[in-house]
């Protein structure tokens, strides 16, 4: 990944997830998932550079505390 080490993805209407933005640290790429669930309304996952799930952010959910 060349913007950042963890991927930011929403999932799209279609059921097709969508790269979003990329963090440096997981810790920033989690906060921007959950912001982004938050202002859309719809899931979105962290992933790390090998493309394994880091976080899964369901807007529905309450916020947890990272």
């Amino acid at each position: 990944m060349r913007e950042g080490t963890f991927r930011i993805e929403e999932l799209n209407p279609f059921q097709e997830w969508h790269h979003h933005g990329s963090s440096s640290t997981l810790e920033d790429a989690c906060h921007m998932a959950q912001k982004i669930a938050q202002m859309i309304g719809r899931k979105t996952r962290v992933l790390d550079e090998d493309g394994r799930v880091m976080e899964q952010v369901n807007p529905s959910f309450p916020r947890r505390d990272l």
